[in-house]
Parts: C-alpha cells; sequence; structure tokens
C-alpha cells in the first residue's frame, strides 16, 4: 500500500468536480510545441468529436513561431495581446518547475490559463470515476487518487514506485510459460525483451518486437545477437520489425527526439495517410497466436489497442500497457480494455518517482 493519505471515494469524487475550470467560449491554445504536447496529440484528437479543439500553439522559443505543429500554427505569446479576452492557454507538461515558471509568466500577462490536465480530468469525471471503481485492487484506486492529483496540480511531486520489475510486477506476469509468445510495441533497444529472458528463466516459445526509430533497432539487433549466444536459442525465437504500430497500416516518416537518446520518437502520420506498413495493426499483420502484449509506445497505446481487438478477443493475452502519456489514455485506456473484453481484470503500477511509466496491467 502507498504511504500516502487515504482518500475516501467521495473526497477523490469530490476533488474531480470542484472548481471545475470554465473555458466556455473560449478558443483553447496550448503552451508548449514540444514534447510533451506532441505526446498529447492523439488523445487531443479523439476530444475534437465532443467540441475541444485547439486552436494553436504558443512557445517561448522564437525559432518556432509562425511554424506548423500538429497541424497549428505556433505564436509567441505577445502576439495573443490583443486577444487575450477570448482565450485560454492551457499548459501541458508534466515537470512541475515548469508548471510554476509558466504559470507566473501568464498571470504577470494577464491570460487566462488552467493545466490542461485539470481541464480534461474534471470535464470526464464521469469516466475517471468508472476508471478508479473498475481497478481490482485497493492498491490500483489508492496509486490512481494519487497520480490524479498530481495531474490537476501539477506539483511536481515524486510518485511512490513499486518494487517490482516494470511490465511483470503482478503475479500473472512472472509465471514462466513454455508456451509464452511475447509482443514487445515500443521495444526501444531491447532491454524489456532482456527483462523478459531473465524474468522467465529463458522459458518462452517466441518474442515479436516492432520498435519504428532504425537506431533503436540496430541497437537491439546487437543485443539480440549477445542473447542468443548467452541463452543458446536459435534466431527464430525472436523476431524484430522495424514498424510502428496503430490501428491500421499507413505510411509514415519516424522522427527521433533530440533530448532524449532515442527513448521517444515522433511518428508522423495521420487517418489519410496512404496504405503502406510503415505502421501496422497487429490484427491485420500478424498470424500467430500471442499469449502476452506490452506496449511503451509514445501515445499510440490507444490505437494499438483498437487495431489488435480481434486478437485480443480471441487469445485473451496478458497486458501491459502504458497510460502515462497524456491524459486521455489516462482514463481511456483501461475503459477501452474493458469495452474490448469485460472479464479482463485491471491494476496499475507506477513505475518512475515523477509523473511517468505509469503501467495498467490486465489479464483474465
Amino acid at each position: 500500500m502507498y504511504l500516502e493519505r487515504k482518500m475516501s471515494r467521495e473526497s477523490f469524487e469530490k476533488m474531480l468536480r470542484t472548481d471545475i475550470p470554465d473555458i466556455s467560449g473560449k478558443e483553447l491554445w496550448i503552451f508548449g510545441a514540444g514534447n510533451t504536447a506532441n505526446l498529447y496529440y492523439n488523445g487531443l484528437q479523439r476530444l475534437e468529436q465532443e467540441g475541444f479543439v485547439i486552436s494553436g500553439y504558443v512557445d517561448n522559443n522564437k525559432d518556432k513561431w509562425g511554424k506548423e505543429f500538429n497541424g497549428r500554427t505556433v505564436v509567441s505569446l505577445a502576439s495573443l495581446e490583443d486577444v487575450k479576452d477570448k482565450i485560454c492557454i492551457l499548459l501541458c507538461s508534466i515537470q512541475g518547475n515548469v508548471v510554476k515558471a509558466v504559470s507566473e509568466q501568464l498571470k504577470a500577462a494577464g491570460f487566462m490559463y488552467y493545466l490542461i490536465d485539470d481541464v480534461v480530468l474534471k470535464q470526464h469525471a464521469d469516466k475517471v470515476m468508472e476508471v478508479y471503481d473498475l481497478f481490482e485492487d485497493d492498491e490500483s484506486r489508492e496509486l490512481y487518487e494519487i497520480l490524479t492529483k498530481e495531474r490537476l496540480t501539477g506539483e511536481g511531486k515524486y510518485m511512490p514506485v513499486d518494487p517490482n520489475e516494470q511490465y511483470f510486477a503482478l503475479p500473472p506476469f512472472a509465471v514462466n510459460s513454455p508456451g509464452e509468445v511475447f509482443v514487445d510495441c515500443g521495444s526501444y533497444v531491447g532491454d524489456t525483451i532482456e527483462r523478459f529472458l531473465w524474468k522467465k528463466e529463458g522459458v518462452f516459445k517466441k518474442i515479436i518486437a516492432f520498435e519504428p526509430d532504425t537506431h533503436n533497432v540496430e541497437a537491439m539487433n546487437y543485443r539480440i545477437e549477445r542473447l542468443e549466444k548467452e541463452w543458446g536459442f536459435g534466431k527464430d525465437k525472436i523476431v524484430v520489425y522495424a514498424k510502428g504500430v496503430s490501428d491500421k497500416c499507413l505510411k509514415a516518416e519516424v522522427e527521433r527526439y533530440d533530448t532524449n537518446n532515442g527513448l521517444g520518437s515522433k511518428i508522423s502520420s495521420s487517418d489519410s495517410a496512404e496504405e503502406g506498413d510503415d505502421i501496422v495493426a497487429l490484427d491485420d499483420f500478424l498470424k500467430e497466436p500471442y499469449t502476452f502484449l506490452k506496449a511503451d509506445i509514445e501515445s499510440w497505446e490507444y490505437k494499438m489497442l483498437q487495431g489488435a481487438v480481434k486478437g485480443i478477443r480471441e487469445y485473451k493475452p496478458l497486458l501491459a500497457i502504458c497510460i502515462y502519456h497524456n491524459v486521455v489514455d489516462f482514463y481511456e485506456i483501461p475503459l477501452l480494455i474493458k469495452s474490448i473484453n469485460k472479464d479482463y481484470k485491471i491494476s496499475i503500477r507506477q513505475h518512475n518517482h515523477v509523473n511517468s511509466d505509469t503501467v495498467a496491467y490486465a489479464w483474465i
């Protein structure tokens, strides 16, 4: 159990339904045209169907002014001075120091502003409470309260970390099985593959890895070559695809972020993109059953699940899915998993002291 609070269900719901930001009639602009704002893009696209439309982006970096970012123009704060009464600026950052600095800047300039997570979570309090109620254990509910409060306030507090290994933190995910087929979406340089081998003591049938960044794929192949020698298994046991994963098969471009050594990559594609195989849907691409599906794919997790509905329903795999990349996924991914198969039990665990590496574990 986590040591912070123990908030009652009533207190948690009150937190969500109190001081609801009033943004009615306002144009919505996001402050920050960087990696975090890009991670929010897929989630915000889904919110557009509800009328939650972003007009553009504001950034202090003058090199970005006038350029396009996620289909919108990036501008300076000063350029919005004449329309400040008509807009609301949404802060898109999980870093407490950034939230504090930008808040002070916007307040001094007289702009209306809110944390984007505060707005989205309170506007979707019913769904957040539905997720809270569906969790299998009190530990998950306690953690969800802590994470939600952090998203509402942006205080930048340290998160309580689960002591068990990420993606294998719960007992059903740590059991050895000779028939295990592990699908690793977002394999990076094969670090999770190596941890999988140690956790499972080398007992498995096959590993299928997806990673769109070719630099990472090259490094992963070096690692796999070493692992094959160390563990003494054949080359057909681990298969690597230099592809992203989504809800359909499309052409796309992969852009490596400059600031995180390949830990995340920006995939540029859209619903109007041509058919291709840079990005694939698991239901279309995989022709074999799988027993364990893991995904850490920079806000593409929701679409990946949509493209794997048939396989998930048929094979009922273990699911270890990241839900932290944007606030919409934070409540929509657990609900999507339940909609795919209501028999899934769901818990969450935190694997980083900052507000990242939150994993939803689902099993039947």
